[in-house]
């Protein structure tokens, strides 16, 4: 039973404060008890001590002397909402610095950061979460719906694992592939390596997992075989097997159940998370609570944005020029200036005639978001219009929390890209690739082409995608239009990846030594 001892309060509490609440504290007891009003479906907790699946909990009993017999650590793997149950219970019974204080079996999650250094963690931290279901299997039947389940988790890690390779390989081509977390030899595996590598992990988990849409799982958000075919897609862009790219994408189109988000501005935002449009998204909380506990993507949001305030008074300094600062008393959000769009861009967005997306996609100095905050002015940095698909308004933010972009997830496989590769894939291989292309058009208020071509699809991806996981980039690369595009700004060929770390080629000279077309042994 349960006390509420109010007795050390009762000093600073009005005499009334219990029965004038009474009435409503009583209705609200009911509505709970009889499983009634706003959220009445989901009261099933209320009686939960009483009545449950004592079945079910001697099986979790049975798994967790098996996990503690043969593991030192247990990894709880997703990207975000797979696992907040997960780690809201463990941290309210144990704590949060229980690996640090305890004894036993060590839990880590792993799956919602997404920052370059912690790749390789998440690398190594799939390996492990990978033996340690093999592990658990062993203790399964085949065939059995506990197998089943174990080689659906097997795929959700596969896919963050392959996610994690794209991002190496496309910034640092030839990457050390991890046969395990035991290996000692880190010759590095060529690109062509890596890519084959990735779809082994695609192929089994597209085999292995739910065939629908991640808002649609029980846990809502994991990724799903839609999920890891939108990756593979990616990667056979990479490798340039157009058929494949067809293939894949038309039965996501066909079988999915996916559609665009109607507003484009939204789906960035609040509204949007996890909609009908997304594919993988690394998932944000705040738990509904404006300070405490955040699970969040470290600086991810904040190095995106602009400074912001609610406005912005002119200053006439005393050598007659003009600056600005942030009007008395006047609240302010934002981000460190860092990611900016080239003005060229922005010129030749709107010679399009771009409005929807580019009112979504660019924040320019001064200006204002339709909900009144303004822009802040230009800054050291040589641009003065950021990217604004990292924004989040002051009105959708949990108060007092305003850090830029809290409580946001991070986008990053969309429907959309998902119509852009079918349609450049069947362009590619002679075929009609208008639908996907204009669906995404229309969407973004623009009009609707027949006919469309390789150039039209590059130059929507350019448009549709901009701010995105450097897709842009991968796209000039791939295409060898890298040279042409940003030769004159000082690229070269031997330029293509970001260099290798030089303390890291000090502590593991295997880096040092050409890739292999194949894995270190």
């Amino acid at each position: 039973m349960l006390e509420f001892d109010v007795s050390y309060a009762r000093p600073f509490l009005p005499a009334n404060w219990l029965s004038s609440r009474l009435d409503g504290l009583t209705e609200a007891r009911q509505l709970l008890e009889n499983g009634e009003g706003l959220g009445g479906e989901f009261t099933g907790w209320v009686d939960l001590p009483r009545s449950y699946d004592r079945e079910e909990v001697h099986r979790v009993l049975q798994t967790a002397r098996i996990i503690r017999r043969q593991s030192e650590v247990l990894i709880v793997v997703g990207i975000g909402g797979s696992y907040l149950g997960a780690r809201a219970v463990v941290e309210a019974c144990k704590g949060v610095y229980h690996n640090d204080i305890e004894d036993g079996v060590k839990i880590y999650f792993c799956g919602n950061t997404i920052s370059p250094t912690y790749l390789n963690d998440i690398i190594r931290i799939t390996n492990a979460a990978l033996q340690s279901l093999d592990s658990y299997a062993e203790h399964l039947a085949a065939g059995s719906e506990d197998y089943k389940t174990y080689e659906s988790y097997c795929g959700e890690v596969r896919t963050i694992r392959a996610w994690a390779y794209y991002c190496l390989v496309t910034n640092f081509g030839p990457t050390v592939i991890y046969r395990d977390n035991l290996q000692t030899d880190f010759r590095r595996s060529t690109v062509d390596a890596v890519y084959n590598y990735m779809l082994e992990d695609l192929n089994y988990a597209i085999g292995k997992l739910p065939r629908m849409r991640p808002n649609q799982m029980e846990h809502k958000g994991a990724v799903t075989a839609f999920t890891a075919q939108a990756l593979a897609a990616r990667v056979y862009l990479l490798k340039g097997d157009y058929a494949q790219v067809e293939t894949l994408t038309d039965d996501i189109i066909k079988n999915g159940g996916f559609r665009l988000y109607d507003d484009f501005y939204q789906l960035f935002k609040i509204p949007g998370k996890l909609c009908d449009e997304s594919l993988f998204e690394c998932q944000v909380t705040d738990y509904g609570n404006g300070s405490g506990d955040y699970l969040g993507v470290d600086q991810w949001f904040n190095f995106q944005g602009p400074n912001m305030a609610e406005k912005y008074v002119e200053v006439v300094n005393a050598d007659g020029t003009i600056s600005y600062k942030q009007a008395e008393g006047a609240k302010s959000i934002g981000g460190w200036n860092f990611i900016g769009y080239e003005p060229e861009f922005v010129a030749w967005a709107e010679a399009r005639g771009e409005g929807v997306r580019a009112e979504t996609s660019f924040l320019k100095a001064l200006s204002k978001t339709r909900e009144g905050w303004q822009v802040g002015p230009t800054s050291a940095t040589k641009t003065d219009c950021w990217n604004g698909k990292g924004y989040l308004p002051y009105n959708q933010m949990t108060l007092p929390r305003t850090t830029y972009g809290a409580n946001n997830n991070v986008r990053i496989i969309r429907y959309a890209e998902v119509l852009l590769m079918n349609s450049e894939a069947k362009v590619r291989l002679g075929k009609d690739g208008d639908a996907g292309y204009n669906e995404v058009r229309r969407r973004a208020g623009m009009s609707t082409k027949t006919g469309v071509t390789l150039k039209d699809v590059m130059d929507e991806r350019r448009m549709e995608l901009c701010g995105e996981w450097c897709a842009r980039y991968v796209d000039l690369v791939r295409t060898g239009d890298a040279a042409t595009v940003l030769g004159p700004k000082g690229w070269t060929a031997e330029k293509t990846y970001w260099p290798i770390p030089a303390n890291q080629l000090d502590d593991l000279p295997d880096l040092k030594l050409e890739p292999i077309d194949g894995i270190a042994e």
